[in-house]
Order: C-alpha cells, then structure tokens, then sequence
C-alpha cells in the first residue's frame, strides 16, 4: 500500500533504519522506561496496546511504507526515553502513559475526542537520515486512505501540502560541520466525527543558530459542506470581543506565572499587542478543536520572547457554542 506516493514526489527516501521495539521481553529490559513498563501492569498493557497497533499497521504496509514506518518507530522509541527516563515514582508513569497511549492513537489514526470520522484514516510517515548534506526529516500525518467526500478529500490536500514542505533530497548548501539541520512534523486529530475534524499539526525546524524554531496550527474542515472553516464562518464580531477579553486575562495570567509573579504590564512589553491576539483569534490556523474545549496558541515570538515559549487561550465548548453564530458547525 503505496500510501506515502499519493502524498509526496517521487524523490528517494534515505530511510534510518532504526530497529523498532515491538512488544519486548521483561527479561531483557536494560532502559529506566522498560523496567518501568515491566513493574507495572498498568504500564504493561499501555505499551502492548501500542505495540499490537503498531503490528497491525506494519502488517497493511510494504516496501518504502513499512521502511518508514520502522524508522518513525525506532525515533518514538528513543524519544520516549529521553523525554520520561530522567523521572521518577508517579511522574515516570504519567509520562510514559501519556507518551505511549499518545502513540498508540498516533498508530491507529484515532482522534483525541469525537466519535471517530465516517471514512477510514491512516498514518503516514516520512523519514529520511540526516548528515551535513541532508535534512534529518521527521514527519508523521495522517490521512483519509480512501477519500469518498469533498470534505476528505479537502483534508487530504491540506495533508499534502504538509508532505510536500518535508525537505527531502540534498540540500543546496551543506551544512556547517559537526551540525545536522532537522524538521519535524507530528499531525493529532484532537476531534473526528462524520461532519467534523480538527487537526494539530505541531512542527519544528533547525537551520543553525542558538536553537531551532517551531509552531503549532490547525487544519478544521466542515466534512459535511466539504470546506475548510474560517472563524467568520463560527463567530461574528461581538464573540471575538468576547474571546478577546477572555484571552487576555489568561495571557496575562500566564505572563505572571512565567516571570514568577510580577505584575505584568502590557505597556511595558515591547512585544505583546491585543492586536496580536484579535489577528490570532481570526485565523481559524491558530486554533485546535476538543469536544470539551478549542484552544488558540500563540507561538514563542507572538506576544512575547522566544525564552516565553508558546501561549494558550483554552475556551470551554460550552461556552463558544453560546457566543457561536446560529447553525455554526462545532464539535458536539
């Protein structure tokens, strides 16, 4: 199944071939994390459910797709180590749990919320090994296999777009010695139903310097109109005030926690502007759809340094359905 071909150029993968870790055997668990995973039950059937998703998609795929697919694994594998191995007692848990039910998801193309889309959807890898004359390429999206409507074919599109930005081949120049550049891309459904999907697409690059830059956006289709929704299609002026207002305290609120509880004052930033935060709040790009909640995320560099990191403004669904226009398509 020669999913990875309708998605991008013919141009040839140089695949890391990383040996994935299946389902292993606890009498051979050397890693923090796989002692971890054998201790407890819990961890134990968290991990086997990822590795049987992980089975069964390896098992639908052939040649360059299986490839791929191994090399995403074996990258997971070590990224889970490196991300949950320095913890300890109940936050060693937390984040393996997390880490591999979030795999798990990933593997079988399930949504975060919603009951699930009308048509079969699955995960497509693009990998490819990096050195100074090649990006080390990370992508990991997911797509309709099999498109019926112009809603899933829109979804798919969008998808494409994502796949035809990996920088795949050899780079024009290479890079400066002992440095690898890398781009990573990781789609999640965060909501799936037969007339509505909302996508996070989270990416990360590095081209030199002090550190690389990422993003988050999203990708919302209406599946049952078969267009891609913008807000003016959900809220009119009088609820983005309202969001606005809304978003501002909790931005305000995040900017004392992070400067350890200083009064912030907006005229006293040079980067922050609730102009900023209008502009994100009408680009549908910057939000993510929940059955519960949207959030709008304002990437490190919007409304503050890049030290600051990313903010958030989570909006309760209850709450966007009362400031929504009437008939305005929103999970349910």
């Amino acid at each position: 199944m020669k999913i990875w071909k309708s998605l991008i150029s013919s141009t040839p993968l140089l695949l890391a071939f990383v040996q994935p870790a299946a389902a292993f055997d606890c009498g051979k668990a050397q890693s923090t994390v796989e002692k971890a995973i054998c201790a407890d039950q819990k961890l134990k059937a968290a991990d086997d459910a990822m590795s049987a998703a992980y089975a069964s998609l390896r098992n639908a795929l052939t040649g360059p797709d299986r490839k791929a697919l191994g090399a995403s694994q074996g990258k997971w594998v070590k990224s889970r180590e490196d991300r949950c191995g320095y913890q300890q007692g109940a936050e060693l848990t937390n984040c393996i749990l997390s880490n591999t039910d979030e795999r798990r998801r990933l593997l079988s193309a399930e949504p975060e919320s919603g009951p699930g889309a009308s048509s079969r959807l699955m995960p497509v890898f693009i990998q490819q090994s990096g050195d100074p004359h090649h990006y080390d390429v990370d992508y990991t999206l997911i797509r309709f296999v099999t498109p019926k409507s112009r809603g899933e074919k829109l979804f798919n599109a969008e998808v494409a777009k994502l796949a035809k930005g990996a920088p795949l081949g050899r780079q024009a120049e290479a890079a400066p010695r002992d440095m690898t550049y890398a781009a990573v891309t990781a789609m999640a459904l965060t909501y799936a139903s037969p007339s509505f999907l909302s996508a996070k697409v989270e990416s990360w690059s590095f081209t030199g310097g002090a550190h690389g830059n990422g993003g988050t956006s999203g990708i919302t289709i209406d599946l049952a109109r078969g267009a891609a929704l913008k807000t003016a299609d959900l809220f009119d002026n009088k609820a983005i005030g309202a969001l606005k207002a809304d978003c501002v305290k909790q931005i305000t609120a995040q900017k004392k926690e992070k400067f350890e509880g200083v009064d912030f004052d907006p005229a006293n930033d040079p980067i922050y502007s609730e102009k900023t935060v209008v502009d994100y709040l009408r680009s549908l790009a910057n939000w993510n759809f929940w059955k519960d909640k949207a959030t709008v995320t304002f990437d490190a560099y919007a409304i503050g340094s890049y030290a600051e990191g990313p903010y958030n403004c989570d909006f309760a669904m209850d709450n966007l359905r009362k400031l929504a226009k009437p008939g305005a398509p929103l999970p349910q």
